[in-house]
């Protein structure tokens, strides 16, 4: 017997033996531990700190339902939530595919392919836009436990919250509610409208005017830092004006007409449409269309240190008009083409938190014929949270993407080309023949 074979041979299957041994062990850790690292320039497929933080104050798991079909969008919302189960793995994806599921779909007010609904002990947030800004910002909403109430006033005429008709409001103050705010209804009185008692109040679209005790206990809502949302329509401002006066704001007289609104909407241009928003106060990181069916405009002046600042503005072709559109017309002579704002956000410190108050000159926007149009629902809840300090959103570093891109300069890119395309296969065919020349002389 060659005892030196053997042993060769013996080695050689110890050798593989071990190498299964090293396989299997390796495929165990793989099934068994994860490890994810992110090579990327700025770490820019995982989540920056302050998501982090956010995620890691959690105390219960959170459910991500995804409204989407197509493998590709798919695709991308898994990778995103991906980021996220690797800092917490309750957090769990389920997809819905909208088309089957159309019932849910309206209810929810589901508007895109890919929307987002955030389920959290109890509570739910969208996230129309999916990204980890708009996934980071709604779980730290969630994650706020205090008592949010809006208070709808009422005695003189305003729009019910329920008041399922067209141009009631129960379908905003059935998603107010779905978000975890508690919605009342209250007359005008001192005990009533205190602020710590009222929360946020609503004043939408009064069609009685108040009497003066009725404005001087408004009056006495604001001075006291109260928090207050007018929604008014052309027209019909009911004895409103010295409060708002004291608000530096006054409604012009007409309808608000903007020709450009009509390319969107089809409609008359005193169907306002808006797309643009300022990046600030409650329309921050708006990007939808929103509609308001005859706005009123508004004339802004500073007063008292209030500074009142436009959020909902017309295209810069517009001007008002005091008789309703019958059909397209070009506009008076006398009139002065410029932007219309219909309306303004007003911010002031308070003795405990920022005085927050809202005054727009349109309140369809928010009734049930309209509140599901483009983002007219999310303006309205935007308005809801800002005005109850619901609104801190998380400033998420912008993580650029530096070596997305390779730039080159002429003489290098003739140097790779002249690499590739002549050195490179000279080199090849050099090495080919003196492979052939060795073997030929053996």
């Amino acid at each position: 017997m060659n005892w030196n074979r053997a042993a060769a041979s013996g080695g050689r299957g110890l050798f593989v033996v071990l190498m299964l041994v090293v396989a299997a062990l390796a495929m165990y850790a793989t099934a068994r531990f994860h490890y994810v690292a992110d090579w990327t320039a700025n770490a820019r497929n995982s989540l920056s700190r302050p998501s982090v933080r956010i995620v890691r104050s959690l105390h219960a798991p959170v459910e991500v339902v995804a409204f989407a079909h197509g493998a590709r969008i798919r695709q991308g919302l898994h990778a995103l939530i991906a980021k996220y189960r690797r800092v917490d793995p309750d957090i769990h994806l389920k997809f819905v595919n909208p088309d089957k599921h159309p019932a849910l779909v309206r209810r929810l007010n589901i508007s895109f392919n890919g929307e987002l609904e955030v389920r959290y002990q109890g509570r739910t947030a969208l996230v129309s836009s999916p990204s980890e800004s708009g996934i980071t910002n709604a779980l730290a909403r969630l994650e706020r436990t205090g008592i949010r109430r809006l208070t709808f006033l009422d005695g003189n005429g305003e729009r019910g919250v329920r008041n399922a008709s067209g141009l009631g409001l129960s379908s905003w103050a059935g998603q107010l509610r779905a978000r975890g705010f508690t919605v009342t209804s209250a007359n005008i009185s001192a005990r009533a409208l205190a602020p710590h008692t009222a929360g946020v109040l609503v004043i939408a679209d009064p069609r009685v005017r108040f009497l003066a005790g009725e404005i001087k206990t408004l009056e006495g809502f604001v001075k006291a830092g109260g928090n207050l949302l007018v929604m008014l329509e052309p027209g019909h401002t009911e004895g409103l004006s010295p409060l708002l006066k004291r608000l530096g704001v006054r409604v012009r007289k007409g309808f608000a007409v903007d020709p450009a609104s009509s390319l969107l909407t089809g409609a008359s241009p005193d169907f306002i449409a808006i797309r643009h928003y300022p990046d600030l106060g409650p329309v921050r990181g708006m990007h939808l269309v929103t509609v308001f069916p005859t706005a009123a405009a508004l004339a802004l002046t500073p007063v008292h240190g209030l500074k009142p600042i436009p959020i909902l503005a017309t295209g810069a072709d517009a001007w008002t008009q005091e008789a309703r559109l019958t059909a397209v017309v070009s506009p008076p002579t006398s009139a002065s083409l410029s932007v219309v704002t219909i309306g303004a956000a007003l911010e002031r410190p308070g003795k405990n938190a920022r005085q927050r108050l809202v005054v727009l000159g349109d309140s369809d926007f928010a009734a049930n014929s309209y509140i599901g149009e483009g983002g007219n629902l999310a303006l309205a809840m935007n308005l809801a949270n800002w005005l109850a300090h619901d609104d801190a959103f998380i400033n998420l570093p912008n993580r650029a993407s530096p070596d997305l891109t390779l730039t080159l300069t002429g003489p290098e890119e003739d140097v790779i080309a002249f690499g590739f395309l002549l050195v490179l296969p000279v080199l090849l065919l050099g090495s080919a023949l003196a492979v052939w020349w060795r073997r030929r002389r053996l």
